[in-house]
């Protein structure tokens, strides 16, 4: 179980309007609770004339039901959610803006489960979900900090698609656990208005997603629709550049002489020579035997790439031994060739640390930086990212 506790982004104006919501809902539930001390019936009727229901859908009910709440622990729920990430939402589409898809995620939610479940219906929920969905789109690699609880307690960081994402696919699994449930003739509910939040999580992220494409809402580097068009943007870069290597290589085979073959397969003896004094944990030998074979053979694709492991280590020597021109290129190399391994994010640090303090190029520096805070697991790898970039600035 993960409970949210704060972002990692700071807010560029104070929050109003997300307080005003959470205040609302605790002012409610202290009024109705009240009223049940009073009498069960009085209760009753303030439940009866706010909540949304098929058989009686009066249509200042589509907005008061997600004023009320089952019990506290319903509203701490939902109003822990909103604390967390409602500011930074407000802060990015403005107090008006942010009122607006409030109410209208809240409009929406409650109209899904109109039409899709008789059952009568209260909560935020709907309405919060309309604010994380947006959250979504806007800050998806925002780190969320969390309390962990599973077998021990913790505070863990993991990043905003994670935690959102998450409660999309639990509300989705439950969605089509019910669907078949009912067509077996069967009736499964948790009693949770899961359509509600899936008509929440798309008014939230459909309305930012329209803005952002429209240009209404500033774009950032990070938030979904850039990363999408940048990870579409890449894939037609690697696939050009994959297609003139191929084109490349085929006209050297075409080409081929004795001559070239024979380089070839000194080439492979060299490689073969440097991964051996790796293996045998000589990397003071290893180095300049390394060194001795780009110089040689650079000139040809992949000849200074060795197994992701070898170049690691090779890499680390290299900068542990002061020569930061050459590190940097064998980091450059092994980010090249294995940039999903699980040590792509330190190895990017590593080329941005040389970049900044060691090879004066703060603009190469800058680039390798940007978005890899979240990706870094070590928490003094996060702190030298930090660091640098307040160098940097």
């Amino acid at each position: 179980m993960l409970i949210p506790l704060g972002t990692d982004r700071p807010l560029r104006r104070p929050t109003l309007v997300n307080h005003l919501l959470v205040g609302a809902n605790l002012i409610v539930f202290a009024a109705a609770a009240s009223l049940g001390a009073v009498g069960p019936e009085a209760q009753e009727r303030l439940y009866h004339s706010g909540w949304l229901v098929r058989a009686d859908p009066r249509w200042w009910t589509f907005l008061t039901h997600a004023f009320l709440h089952a019990g506290a622990l319903h509203l701490l729920g939902n109003m822990l959610v909103l604390w967390v990430f409602g500011p930074n939402v407000e802060d990015k589409l403005g107090r008006a803006g942010y009122l607006g898809l409030y109410v209208a995620a809240a409009l929406v939610a409650g109209a899904a489960h109109v039409v899709s479940d008789p059952a009568p219906v209260v909560g935020a929920s709907g309405a919060v979900a309309g604010v994380t969905g947006a959250y979504l789109v806007l800050f998806p690699r925002t780190v969320i900090r969390c309390i962990f609880l599973f077998f021990f307690v913790g505070v863990i960081a993991i990043p905003a698609w994670w935690f959102i994402g998450a409660a999309i696919i639990k509300d989705l699994y439950w969605l089509a656990a019910t669907q078949q449930a009912m067509v077996s003739g069967q009736r499964v509910s948790d009693g949770v208005a899961r359509m509600a939040h899936v008509a929440g999580y798309s008014v939230g992220a459909g309305t930012c997603l329209t803005l952002l494409g429209m240009r209404v809402l500033a774009r950032e580097p990070y938030d979904l629709l850039s990363i999408v068009r940048q990870a579409r943007r890449r894939r037609v870069l690697k696939q050009a550049a994959l297609d003139q290597e191929i084109a490349r290589r085929r006209k050297m085979e075409a080409r081929s002489t004795p001559e070239q073959d024979a380089r070839f397969e000194e080439m492979a003896r060299a490689r073969a020579a440097v991964s051996a004094l790796i293996s045998a944990g000589d990397l003071a030998a290893a180095a300049p035997a390394y060194h001795d074979l780009v110089r040689r053979f650079g000139d040809i694709a992949g000849a200074g790439t060795l197994s992701r492991q070898y170049q690691y280590d090779l890499a680390n020597f290299l900068f542990s031994r002061g020569w930061y021109t050459e590190a940097a290129a064998a980091y450059d190399r092994f980010l090249e060739a294995y940039p999903k391994d699980a040590h792509a994010p330190s190895v990017r640090l590593m080329v941005a640390l040389l970049s900044a303090r060691y090879l004066n190029d703060p603009i190469r520096a800058k680039q390798v930086l940007g978005g890899l805070e979240p990706q870094l697991g070590d928490p003094r790898e996060r702190d030298l990212a930090r660091e640098l970039l307040t160098e940097l600035a």
